[in-house]
């Protein structure tokens, strides 16, 4: 009796030490794997957006100040389905696998801040004492996104980048070309990154304290 059992306890221990080996996102991406990613991309449909859907946090707005809307977290596999998708007819598989061999893997997190009425594309007295207008009103220069202070944390320790972008965004309406926000590109070696909970996490120049936590476990 105790013979038998030893085998399959054995056999269930090294199941269960696979599944967890093989959890959490993956890097780098064998050639199976790219080629789901980009024929997700090439969906261009529902199926597209229900993939991406669990590495974009969508957040409540704050009840002022500036409105940090939407935190994306995208793992390597995430990264070729976008990639994908941002392409039309004529981007083939082969192409998509050159594309992800060109560069290292990494996690790239972006921060979405949008303007609100008590935090927007004209500055007042009330949210700068510097002002230098007459008026006391000045437009609001287009890094303004260098005054938020972003990263991505795990166990409590925020992790290096390898670099960090902003870009402000104009609305492009037939009447005006005013900015409405910005976005914020963090870059990270996917080595540095570990398959457990990440942390998002932003300081904006109001005082607030935004996170957003992701499960690398449980994502691709």
């Amino acid at each position: 009796m105790f013979m038998f059992l030893r085998p399959i306890a054995a056999i269930s221990l090294a199941t269960l030490l696979l599944l967890f080996s093989c959890a959490g996102f993956e890097s780098p991406l064998g050639d199976k794997t790219i080629r789901e990613a980009y024929f997700l991309g090439q969906h261009h449909d529902a199926s597209t957006q229900s993939a991406l859907k669990p590495y974009i946090h969508i957040l409540p707005a704050p009840p002022k100040g500036p409105d940090i809307s939407e935190i994306r977290l995208f793992t390597p596999y995430a990264q070729v389905i976008e990639a994908s998708s941002a392409q039309s007819a004529g981007y083939s598989a082969q192409q998509a696998a050159a594309d992800y061999h060109s560069h290292a893997d990494t996690i790239v997190v972006r921060f979405h801040i949008e303007f609100t009425p008590t935090y927007g594309y004209i500055e007042s007295d009330r949210d700068r004492t510097d002002l230098a207008a007459e008026k006391g009103l000045s437009i609001r220069s287009e890094d303004f996104w260098q005054a938020f202070n972003a990263g991505l944390s795990q166990h409590d320790q925020w992790i290096e980048p390898l670099s960090r972008e902003g870009e402000p965004i104009f609305s492009h309406s037939s009447d005006s070309n005013e900015m409405t926000g910005a976005y914020i590109w963090l870059t990270y070696d996917a080595h540095d990154v570990s398959s457990d909970e990440a942390i998002a996490e932003i300081f904006t120049p109001d005082g607030q304290h935004v996170t957003s936590t992701f499960d690398l476990s449980a994502l691709r």
